[in-house]
């Protein structure tokens, strides 16, 4: 299996179980809700590179299908205080040049959790990520201005913020922005990706009258006994570079955190990574082989800060990084890191990760981690 393909694999394996963990609870207390949801899409691409902007001035249009749970009972109350909603998402996007950019499909699961969920108006935030299909790609003889997408298989990710309202006890009005991005996360080239907000609007109905439960906080209730803890880690995926697009070079890497509980499911987090790059070692050697110098080292090394989200076993990370080894500088001094863990054990873990520079997606690896 390329490594491509093991970090795709890896992806779904991830989060198709978070769904279904959260969907399938066992116990008494009240049916969780399904509901489908149907809306319309409509936005504009950010031109966030030269290579790009030519083709940016279009207004991408979409559709979108949801099948969602909203989770009431007494144990998902005790862990957020909240009633989450989680679900999976199919849309499709035209970007408004079929013959360069041409169209999307994706399919991705989601966890939205509610504000005042028990009001007529309720406010919502999603965040989701998965598998993009995209129907036109680069290619240097038939199509050479479509720098955003390298490759038909990719991942959308999505962050929404969304204004319900309640019309009935099964249908409710919706009104949202979204902030949208499609990329393969640097495992292909060219790998700008795509920035494109929309606003949306469309209807959800539920199979049964929607009610959320009035239940009071427990103070008394420990979530997380350990209130600090150090995280070391492994990573590992597979990329090519802008010279060699046909063949993958193994990217690996370590890390260590250590971690501190700021409330019941935040944890700040501070720690440092080494990354080899063997795609950068590749072109390092071609650009300087003709030079007498020798060249530059393609490791580099990154002090990391940033906050944890924890829900049950899974968890949903941000991180900012920033060099103080690179003698061949990146795109940028400072990256972000996005990522979901999964703990299969009360130690070892498993987590995909994106890291970005700015906009543009520089990897997206699978690790593997030990907490202690």
């Amino acid at each position: 299996m390329k490594p491509l393909q093991l970090v795709r694999w890896l992806c779904l394996s991830l989060f198709l179980p978070w769904n279904a963990i959260a969907v399938c609870q066992c116990g008494g207390g009240p049916v969780n809700p399904v509901s489908l949801g149907i809306r319309a899409h409509y936005g504009f691409i950010i031109p966030h590179s030269q290579a790009i902007a030519g083709i940016s001035e279009s207004n991408p249009w979409g559709i979108e299908a949801d099948l969602a749970w909203h989770l009431t009972r007494e144990r998902i109350w005790k862990h957020c205080y909240c009633y989450p909603r989680t679900g999976f998402s199919l849309d499709y996007f035209n970007f408004g040049f079929p013959g360069v950019l041409g169209h999307s499909v994706a399919l991705y699961p989601y966890i939205e959790p509610y504000i005042r969920p028990r009001k007529r108006v309720s406010v919502s935030f999603r965040f989701g990520i998965g598998p993009a299909w995209l129907t036109t790609i680069y290619d240097p003889d038939t199509n050479p201005d479509n720098f955003f997408f390298g490759s038909h298989l990719s991942f959308v990710a999505v962050l929404n913020a969304a204004l319900n309202v309640r019309l009935t006890g099964r249908v409710s009005a919706r009104a949202a922005f979204n902030y949208n991005h499609i990329s393969n996360g640097g495992l292909e080239q060219p790998n700008v990706g795509m920035n494109f907000p929309t606003v949306n609007a469309g209807f959800d109905y539920s199979f049964t009258d929607v009610s959320f439960p009035a239940r009071e906080k427990d103070t008394a209730l420990v979530l997380y006994p350990d209130d600090s803890w150090w995280d070391l880690y492994i990573l590992g995926t597979g990329k090519n570079n802008d010279i060699d697009i046909e063949k993958h070079y193994p990217v690996i890497g370590a890390g260590i955190t250590y971690n501190r509980l700021l409330g019941r499911m935040l944890a700040f987090n501070a720690g440092t990574e080494w990354v080899s790059d063997f795609a950068l070692k590749e072109k390092l050697e071609r650009d300087f082989v003709h030079d007498p110098r020798p060249p530059p080292d393609f490791n580099r090394a990154a002090l990391l800060v940033g906050l944890e989200l924890l829900f049950g076993r899974f968890s949903f990370l941000h991180q900012w990084g920033i060099y103080y080894y690179a003698p061949y500088p990146a795109r940028h001094l400072v990256y972000q890191r996005y990522g979901l863990n999964l703990r299969f054990t009360d130690r070892l873990y498993l987590g995909i990760n994106i890291k970005s520079h700015a906009q543009v997606a520089d990897l997206l690896d699978a690790r593997l981690g030990i907490r202690f």
